[in-house]
């Protein structure tokens, strides 16, 4: 853990204290925080913002009195998966009981589930924007479906299937929270892998000049790189519309 994490996680911790909660669930969230900054590779301040907002969000939502036994206050976990993924499986965690309660500024699903009383939660993601996004919001309200976040051409909505279903909606013995928190598919990731090789060597060849001799056969390689990446992401975002729903 570097100085500045540690100097956070303290300030942290003693904000947590200081506002009424137990130390021993103030040290395991912040234990917990910190571990998931460090596994992103992503400083503590730039990953959750400000300490003293983090530690009014936490003291909020787990509220001072229900943190003083264990096995009270809702659990947390943030998580997040290609556009090609994220329908299905926030419908697999929404039946598990996992309320999304927002986006980060990094696109990840920030999600809570009550303990005591955990209940499903049904979610649709549409594709749309502008003005269209306002109406839209406003058709699906009258249906108890709430925007709870935003990410490029996707908007997401949440609604607890209570409201459909009315007490079948609760959870008697939902399951552990997921020690997975990255749902990628890997030929994304070799897609990814390939586009930076083809980068890397491009920029190699232009630097030792083999294969390479002229400014135009650069110029070509290159607007053949950006053409591969801009074919792969129409095909990306045609997938992922119609995986929207």
């Amino acid at each position: 853990m570097t100085g500045k994490m540690t100097a956070y996680a303290e300030r942290l911790s003693a904000l947590l204290r200081e506002r009424g909660m137990a130390p021993a669930r103030a040290e395991e969230l912040v234990a917990e925080l910190t571990a998931y900054a460090a596994e992103a590779g992503s400083p503590l301040e730039e990953e959750f913002g400000p300490a003293g907002e983090l530690a009014d969000q936490l003291t909020r939502r787990e509220g001072a009195d229900a943190v003083d036994g264990p096995g009270d206050g809702p659990d947390t976990w943030v998580w997040t998966a290609d556009a090609l993924q994220e329908v299905e499986l926030l419908a697999r965690f929404g039946g598990q009981g996992w309320e999304a309660e927002r986006l980060d500024r990094l696109g990840r699903f920030v999600c809570r589930r009550d303990r005591q009383t955990p209940l499903r939660w049904s979610y649709r993601r549409e594709t749309t924007g502008g003005r269209h996004r306002e109406q839209l919001t406003a058709r699906l309200a009258t249906e108890g479906w709430e925007l709870f976040g935003t990410w490029g051409p996707f908007v997401y909505f949440k609604r607890p299937e209570a409201a459909v279903t009315g007490p079948a909606a609760q959870l008697s013995a939902p399951p552990a929270p997921p020690r997975r928190r990255v749902y990628f598919a890997p030929w994304i990731l070799v897609t990814l892998a390939a586009a930076v090789a083809v980068a890397v060597a491009t920029v190699l060849l232009a630097g030792s000049g083999a294969g390479l001799t002229d400014g135009a056969s650069l110029a070509g390689a290159l607007v053949g790189l950006t053409a591969g990446g801009l074919l792969g992401a129409w095909a990306w975002r045609s997938a992922a519309r119609r995986h929207t729903g």
